[in-house]
């Protein structure tokens, strides 16, 4: 050193200690004024350079801060601490491989460093070389076993490699040596959060918080623990000072989006979590979980964009895959989304998520057989899980094993009498099992458990229909809709509720809301196709008509042809057609009177029928040949279901084809059964009071033979029972009133032809025999309920389908009494005259 040098030294050195002072005191903005006199007057002076450069990084200047520490290594090269300090601001600054050297420089120089192997690890775990990150923790513990940072990295390193006890001793032995250590009582929280020892994770951030109140990390941390918990509004106020400290702070936007997830405010949790991605565009975890709060808020379409972006940033996330197989159930892609759930358990069989989901996916599919297999396949991994339970129960429901589902909802309910969904799917199997006030009840205890539940409260309208209740249901559906007004299902049963009641008009306007909220929601469409034929708005009523093929509880037709349905609109002349008989007997009774009109056409006709009627149908003009389960089918061009030709033939009240009789029976049959018809020369009465018992209509449609009966006793008349299924209590009756049984011996419907033929007046209700009887022009008297089904319109005393009909409506809800004494009155004056109706 020059004498000048020297002098200068000795000129600087006390500014240097003066800078050095107010630095370690933290008075950086004096501390850097001097070294910056210092490098003013020399500006090549190391320690200026060297500690100017670690205070700029200090203040936040880091790339600065590098440049003056690089400067100041060109001056003295060898300096250690200046390698240390570089490099410390490198791994800052991500530059992760060259701080790495920088550090292996200063080992290689000096071997027991423990600073550089402590920052060395740093740069290491900054590098995700995990393990030998932990080497370099624990080669600066051997050196240094005091040192409390090396000691925590060493355990959050640990932690990272999910060695998560033996991170926890590493931070119980910190805190042995410094028992307020805030980092690391947080560290420890984690630690203990990852073993799901979530009230012990509670209290050590609560201790750190103890120390250092500002602690975001412990505040966002604990937050996560609150929601682990279920204390999400403590979660939420957690996350929320954590905010306040740190706005910009991705991982706590995330959490508090997790707590307003869980508290069922998504739009709130949707926006935290879109915050949080304007921070790390890129996170997964926050992609995942807007879907999830998208999903939530009934918007499963945009939720499947973001589960797509999750994804591509973590194609391996099942969890994610999964969310995503529940979005596609939301959008009603029930077959990707089965095919979601099948990728998920190729990779992991016993996902229990995906086995689940996958049930409901076969459900909504049809394919209840198999969605049954999946939820037993679940319970199998985790007993006792009430939603998969009550996926187990509808799926049984819907195989018509409905005791089944009855004891599968009631068996959760002997653990958890609270169970919302247990009660208002019992109630539903309930209503399955006509079961009406069983089914209110089980309705009233999930109302009484969530009084502002919508769906509760519309399911007890429905038990309340279903007792006949028609103004309590109407009310109820009301409330429901005040609560929620854009639930479907309630304006769709408050149609039904008016549709009972024969305010028809009023009922098509809340199909019509329904449908306004759902355009293609088929319950909507059917049975506002109910009421608009009732009414005899056919133009509408039939195009409706044609979502039936959608509807649970009607049968898709059993066939899947390449052959175009006939829509009205395409040439017959010289083609083949197949009409199919889809619903009841009567109703392929009544709708086979279009197969001449087809035969007309120019067509050939093949008529399929239900074996019943197979010989009886034959006698129908036109048709070319009558085909029934078992045959062959020919070949063919066209096919229509009998039910959807009113619509291709755009039948309205005027030109509904009416000419009867368009069936007739065979003489022989007659012949055969002529010994059995009294010959008395009295009016010969058939009477038929009861319907098929399986008819979801039937206990309004069917007369119980005890009040039947009251028409029997009308004196000078010989009634002749053609009901075909009569229990031994009802064949009492008919015995006590002189009745001839012949029903049940009728071997199908030419039987019943037969014998309705021979006589002068058929007396029903609404069942096949009323559409029989009319088919064949003979006189009937009809007994309709006061909600009729659709083809007797509404208010007449006739019948546009059969024009030998006439009808005896209620005129009260389910009184009788009205009807059968007008009708006896009838009966009692046709028998004072002479001779028979014909």
């Amino acid at each position: 050193m020059t004498k000048h040098a020297a002098a200068s030294r000795l000129q600087t050195a006390p500014r240097i200690e003066r800078a050095l002072t107010l630095h370690r005191q933290g008075r950086l903005v004096e501390a850097g004024q001097l070294y910056d006199s210092v490098l003013a007057d020399d500006p090549g002076d190391f320690d200026a350079l060297h500690l100017s450069g670690v205070l700029r990084h200090q203040q936040g200047r880091s790339v600065e801060g590098l440049r003056l520490v690089a400067s100041a290594l060109n001056a003295k090269p060898g300096s250690a601490d200046a390698l240390v300090n570089y490099g410390v601001i490198l791994d800052a600054l991500k530059r992760h491989e060259e701080a790495l050297a920088a550090f292996d420089q200063v080992l290689a120089a000096r071997s027991g460093d423990a600073v550089s192997y402590y920052n060395r690890g740093k740069a290491l775990g900054g590098l995700g070389r995990l393990v030998e990150a932990l080497a370099s923790y624990e080669q600066a513990l051997e050196f240094a076993p005091s040192h409390l940072e090396a000691r925590c990295n060493h355990g959050n390193t640990l932690a990272a490699l999910g060695r998560h006890e033996q991170a926890l001793a590493d931070f119980d032995e910190l805190l042995r040596r410094q028992p307020r250590h805030a980092r690391a009582l947080c560290c420890r929280g984690n630690a203990l959060s990852a073993l799901k020892r979530s009230d012990e994770a509670l209290a050590a951030y609560n201790c750190a918080l103890a120390i250092d109140p500002d602690n975001a990390e412990a505040l966002n941390n604990r937050s996560a623990v609150l929601s682990e918990l279920g204390k999400n509004d403590e979660a939420l106020a957690s996350c929320e000072r954590a905010l306040v400290l740190k706005p910009d702070y991705a991982d706590a936007l995330y959490n508090r989006g997790n707590a307003l997830l869980a508290l069922g405010r998504f739009e709130e949790a949707r926006a935290s979590y879109a915050r949080a991605l304007e921070l790390e565009p890129r996170r997964a975890d926050a992609l995942n979980n807007i879907g999830l709060a998208l999903t939530a808020l009934g918007r499963s379409a945009e939720a499947l964009a973001y589960y797509d972006s999750a994804l591509a940033a973590d194609p391996s996330d099942l969890r994610t895959l999964h969310n995503r197989a529940t979005a596609l159930l939301g959008v009603q892609n029930f077959a990707e989304a089965l095919a979601t759930c099948d990728t998920i358990l190729a990779s992991e069989a016993n996902n229990v998520a995906a086995l689940n989901t996958r049930g409901v996916a076969l459900g909504k599919l049809g394919r209840h057989a198999e969605a049954l297999v999946s939820f037993d396949a679940t319970l199998l991994e985790v007993s006792d899980r009430a939603d998969v339970e009550i996926n187990r129960g509808n799926c049984l429901r819907q195989l018509g094993r409905t005791d089944e589902a009855l004891a599968v909802f009631d068996k959760i309910l002997a653990r958890d009498p609270d169970n919302f969904a247990a009660l208002i799917n019992r109630g539903n199997v309930l209503i399955k099992l006509k079961r009406g006030a069983d089914a209110l009840a089980s309705y009233e205890a999930a109302v009484a458990r969530q009084p502002e539940s919508a769906v509760a409260i519309t399911n007890r309208g429905i038990a309340l229909v279903f007792m006949d209740r028609f103004e309590e249901a109407l009310a109820c559906h009301e409330h429901a809709l005040r609560i929620d007004p854009k639930l479907v299902a309630a304006h769709i049963n408050r149609g039904n509720a008016l549709l009972c009641m024969t305010r028809m008009q009023e009922a098509i306007g809340s199909y019509a809301d329904a449908i306004a909220l759902a355009p293609e929601n088929y319950d909507a469409h059917f049975n506002s196709s109910m009421a608009r034929l009732c009414i005899a708005d056919f133009h509408e009523g039939w195009k409706q008509y044609e979502y039936r093929w959608k509807k649970k509880d009607v049968l898709s037709p059993p066939w899947d042809f390449s052959q175009p349905q006939w829509s009205g609109n395409e040439e017959l002349r010289g083609r083949t057609i197949l009409l199919l008989a889809e619903q009841g007997l009567g109703d392929t009774i009544q709708f086979a009177r279009y197969a001449p009109l087809v035969a007309a056409r120019g067509a050939k006709v093949y008529l399929g029928v239900q074996p019943p009627l197979k010989e009886l149908t034959t006698s129908l003009p036109g048709v070319a040949a009558v085909l029934t389960d078992g045959d062959s089918l020919p070949a063919f061009d066209l096919y229509c279901p009998l039910l959807s030709l009113p619509l291709a033939f755009d039948t309205n009240l005027a030109t509904i084809p009416a000419k009867i009789p368009y069936l007739r029976p065979s003489a022989e049959r007659i012949a055969a059964w002529r010994s059995r018809v009294p010959q008395r020369g009295g009016l010969r009465v058939g009477v038929c009071w009861a319907g098929n018992s399986i008819h979801l209509n039937d206990r309004n449609r069917s007369i119980p033979l005890g009040r039947f009966a009251a028409l029997l006793s009308a004196p000078n008349l010989d009634f002749i029972s053609v009901q075909k299924d009569v229990s031994a209590a009802d064949a009492a009756i008919l015995k006590q009133h002189g009745v001839i049984q012949v029903g049940g011996e009728f071997a199908d419907f030419s039987d019943t032809a037969a014998v309705l033929a021979m006589l002068d007046l058929i007396v029903t209700v609404d069942t096949s025999v009323a559409h029989l009887a009319g088919a064949l022009g003979k006189p009937v008297a009809l007994l309709v309920p006061f909600s009729p089904d659709w083809r007797w319109l509404m208010h007449r005393t006739d019948s546009p389908w059969y024009p030998t009909m006439r009808l005896f409506r209620q005129s009260a809800i389910g009184d009788w009494s009205g009807p059968l004494q007008k009708l006896r009155e009838e009966l009692e004056d046709l028998a004072r005259r002479p001779g028979r109706a014909g």
